[in-house]
């Protein structure tokens, strides 16, 4: 009992450390940040190898969201602490979520969500969504 002790506290210790180092290689984007990495440009995101949704962006914070199953909807975000809060004028509204990057990489993890919900950044490009209707895409 005594050796199977010694011989699993170092790899306990190990991969206690491991667990802690990734935790904290996460960086929460602040709103400065987000706002200079997503104006002008369209986010794709992903989760579980699947299309989640993909939001262009505009100045003023203005946003225009398609989720998966291709709607559209118009928005705007805005900064709440730490979060980045959207409102497209439904009765869900507002979403909040820390975006957070990690060794290069981006995603983002709804307010009161574990890590295994992240939706994860694919792609960034200019290139405008393609939504139809007369509401949508100002």
């Amino acid at each position: 009992m005594l050796r199977t002790l010694i011989f699993t506290a170092p790899i306990v210790a190990a991969l206690t450390g491991s667990v802690s180092a990734q935790a904290s290689s996460e960086t929460i984007v602040t709103p400065q940040e987000f706002e200079a990495l997503t104006t002008g440009n369209t986010l794709y995101f992903e989760r579980n190898g699947r299309f989640f949704g993909a939001e262009q962006f505009y100045t003023r914070r203005r946003s225009l969201w398609m989720n998966g199953a291709k709607e559209c909807l118009d928005g705007e975000w805005f900064a709440k602490n730490d979060l980045i809060c959207f409102d497209y004028g439904t009765e869900r509204d507002p979403q909040c979520w820390h975006f957070i990057e990690r060794s290069g990489q981006y995603s983002a993890r709804a307010e009161g969500e574990s890590a295994e919900f992240d939706i994860h950044l694919y792609n960034i490009d200019k290139t405008p969504l393609d939504c139809k209707g007369p509401a949508v895409g100002a």
